[in-house]
């Protein structure tokens, strides 16, 4: 399974369903939720305009129990990366400034180890400001088996089964349940799951499904795939641009870079590109 969807996938979870960030925050808190509701999924970005890998990786605004609103950021860790606590304190810092409230972060690693490396505070000696990560990670993540249980959240029952791709009767249970709901997330969290597995796991899974679910050998996670890939790419592209533009000292406004992140499309990018090794103004490679 490519690492883009290894990412992906518990973003797209979100994007699919935003309450789910939620039950991730009352898992990883080892509480509850209930008082915080219409959960909404938000645009990364920030008026401060930071760099690209200052960004979040998903983020949901909530009401709590007194109507006003929240944040959570969510991040999503298949290593540790000591760098990555920083720029989590820079993105955090400036919503909370920008919006005037609070704001959780909530780290989802699906290894023990990198959970348990992310869950210390970050803060420094020379600084007053601590940030505790909401770690979520397999110790978090509760073992579903019974249909209801998975049906109440396919999401965090997935992510739950890939943690423990040993326990073949929870990978059973769960991608038994996925592969027969009655909703398009089934399939796809089902072939999500079925990718993440040990060869000789998957081909025991395989071999108890056939008779379940015909279409099961199709691949349902594909286009989520290629469009992270594509993202990838458009950002590095996007990357690539800027970097240029600073060498040669062309003076860039703020529209002008967002213009820049925010485009998907490789071959406009490359063509900036193109003209930025030329052009005497920014206001030229944009002139088309």
């Amino acid at each position: 399974m490519p690492p883009s969807l290894l990412h992906e996938m518990p973003l797209e979870m979100i994007s699919r369903r935003p309450g789910f960030a939620l039950e991730l925050l009352a898992w990883g808190l080892r509480g509850h939720a209930d008082d915080y509701h219409d959960a909404c999924l938000e645009s990364v970005d920030l008026n401060e305009r930071l760099p690209t890998e200052y960004r979040a990786d998903s983020v949901i605004s909530v009401k709590g129990p007194d109507g006003r609103k929240r944040f959570v950021i969510v991040e999503v860790q298949r290593t540790y990366k000591e760098e990555k606590v920083w720029t989590w304190a820079a993105y955090a810092g400036a919503l909370m400034g920008r919006h005037k409230c609070g704001v959780m972060l909530v780290v989802v690693c699906l290894d023990q180890k990198t959970a348990d490396k992310y869950r210390r505070p970050i803060t420094s000696a020379e600084s007053s400001l601590i940030i505790c990560p909401v770690v979520v990670g397999p110790n978090e993540l509760p073992i579903l088996r019974e249909a209801q249980d998975v049906l109440a959240s396919p999401e965090i029952a997935t992510l739950s089964a890939i943690t423990r791709p040993h326990d073949v009767e929870t990978v059973v249970a769960v991608a038994t349940t996925l592969a027969t709901f009655d909703d398009e997330r089934g399939l796809i969290y089902y072939d999500y799951l079925r990718g993440q597995l040990p060869e000789t796991v998957r081909s025991q899974l395989e071999e108890l499904m056939i008779d379940t679910a015909p279409r099961l050998p199709d691949r349902f996670t594909e286009p989520i795939e290629r469009a992270a890939e594509a993202r990838g790419e458009a950002r590095g592209e996007a990357k690539g641009l800027l970097t240029v533009l600073e060498a040669r000292q062309l003076s860039i406004l703020a529209d002008q870079r967002e213009i820049i992140e925010s485009c998907a499309d490789t071959g406009k990018l490359l063509g900036w590109t193109k003209k930025a090794a030329t052009a005497s103004s920014v206001e030229e490679i944009f002139a088309d």
